[in-house]
């Protein structure tokens, strides 16, 4: 039943390119890259951004024979946001593509994946800010969830679930909104440039968690569960630019009186990591209070891609 619909989708359907973003995770992508080139829809082209990578990911991506590839070796590591930035900016520039679907380097597409999100835009008309996948853990619970609208049955006979914020673990946006609206923030650094980026898209457009596109985000925690309290010390910087970002995100987005209600919700994190964290007290409480500070007085640019 489900080739069938495929089957006769892909014979009308656009066209789609990926972007990739990596760095050091060779083994996930030599999984993520034959993925993404065998979609039942075929891809029109892939575009990986090597994020300044030493554990051999150039000489893999130079071995592969295929030319929907269009590799970006980069001398710096512009991190995750500036990877992303940088890699749909060229996908808009280098192809004419409709769609740009992105993901980070451990996210492993099933084959229908990009053919179930495009049957998805057909079924709106095209009319939407994004949409995402489901996302699955090594164990098949779910991970990257994304937030849900008010709003959220109103196209569920479709499959489909109305959203307003998702990860960039399999999102899909339409060629013309990147036109419009820009590129996702270098300036978020990490962990917050998604979540801006999917809000700008879904205040402008109803956006779509798609039930039948489904990927595996291979982490090696379930993102899900993870605290400040408990993950590793060296991955607490990361949420300063959580609590920055978020802060400037409901700021930008949502007003003052519930970017302060933020701020108090912060507060109560602070004390209670200070209290309750098994280790690094100190550090991990620290950097919510300098990301909140920060995110009062963040101004992030937004650029545009040259068409």
């Amino acid at each position: 039943m489900i080739n069938q619909k495929v089957d006769k989708f892909m014979s009308n359907s656009k066209s789609i390119t990926a972007v990739v973003v990596t760095y050091n995770r060779l083994k996930m992508l030599q999984e993520c890259i034959p993925a993404l080139l065998t979609q039942s829809q075929q891809l029109n082209k892939l575009v990986v951004v090597n994020n300044h990578s030493n554990d051999g990911t150039e000489e893999y991506l130079m071995d592969i024979d295929d030319k929907r590839l269009l590799v970006f070796n980069l001398d710096d590591n512009l991190g995750g946001a500036g990877g992303f930035e940088f890699g749909i900016k060229q996908a808009v520039e280098h192809t004419d593509s409709d769609y740009i679907w992105f993901m980070d380097d451990d996210t492993i597409p099933t084959e229908n994946a990009s053919t179930n999100l495009l049957i998805a835009a057909h079924k709106l008309n095209d009319e939407f800010g994004f949409l995402c996948s489901n996302v699955r853990w090594t164990d098949g619970s779910s991970t990257n969830i994304p937030k849900v609208h008010d709003k959220w049955p109103e196209k569920v006979l479709y499959n489909l679930i109305r959203v307003t914020e998702a990860t960039f673990v399999s999102v899909m946006v339409k060629r013309e909104s990147i036109i419009e609206f820009g590129l996702p923030g270098a300036d978020f650094v990490i962990w917050g440039d998604d979540t801006e980026y999917t809000v700008r898209l879904s205040q402008k457009s109803a956006s779509y968690f798609v039930e039948d596109s489904i990927v595996q985000h291979k982490t090696v925690n379930n993102l899900a569960n993870d605290t400040l309290e408990e993950i590793a010390v060296n991955r607490i910087n990361r949420y300063y630019y959580m609590y920055r970002n978020l802060i400037y995100i409901t700021r930008k987005y949502q007003g003052s009186v519930k970017m302060w209600k933020r701020v108090l919700g912060n507060a109560k994190d602070y004390f209670k990591v200070l209290f309750k964290a098994h280790d690094n007290r100190f550090k991990r409480s620290n950097a919510i209070l300098k990301g909140t500070l920060s995110g009062l007085i963040f101004h992030p640019s937004i650029k545009f891609p040259k068409v």
